[in-house]
């Protein structure tokens, strides 16, 4: 099943909440020159599991939608939002939400069935598996974590 998956998923939640002693100010400060603040990296991450949540799982969870193209969408736009969102809120306020959002996505995906894991959804012009998909957010998920880690020693 995608119990490797939703391991790797929880792993993100347990190093967001390690993120509780990071200072707004630290928070705020890019991680290096011309970067995003862990912030802006975190709400980004937030926002990335908002949209999969409503706007791609429903396709996922629903065998009568294979084959359906979903539309892509336009990735700068959508990170620059997430990154002007993350100046309206406070570290914490982000981190919280952070962790509602992949709460809410793990407890959905716990619900999916063994065949709904390597069912293939059509996003644009590519094909990719529901494992494949979330098996990305892993990867996703490791490469901001480094950026954030560099910072600090958690």
């Amino acid at each position: 099943m995608g119990e490797h998956i939703i391991s790797g998923l929880q792993q993100y939640v347990q190093w967001v909440e390690s993120l509780r002693a990071l200072p707004e100010k630290d928070a705020s400060m890019p991680y290096a020159d011309g970067k995003w603040s862990p912030k802006e990296i975190l709400m980004h991450m937030a926002e990335w599991d908002r949209f999969t949540l409503e706007e791609r799982l429903p396709y996922m969870k629903d065998s009568s939608k294979v084959g359906e193209v979903l539309t892509d969408i336009p990735f700068n736009a959508f990170n620059a939002e997430a990154a002007r969102k993350a100046k309206e809120l406070t570290f914490d306020e982000i981190r919280i939400y952070a962790v509602d959002m992949r709460s809410r996505l793990l407890s959905d995906l716990a619900q999916l069935e063994e065949e709904q894991w390597d069912a293939p959804i059509r996003i644009g012009e590519f094909t990719i598996t529901t494992r494949q998909y979330f098996a990305d957010f892993i990867e996703h998920d490791k490469h901001h974590k480094m950026q954030i880690d560099s910072l600090q020693v958690i």
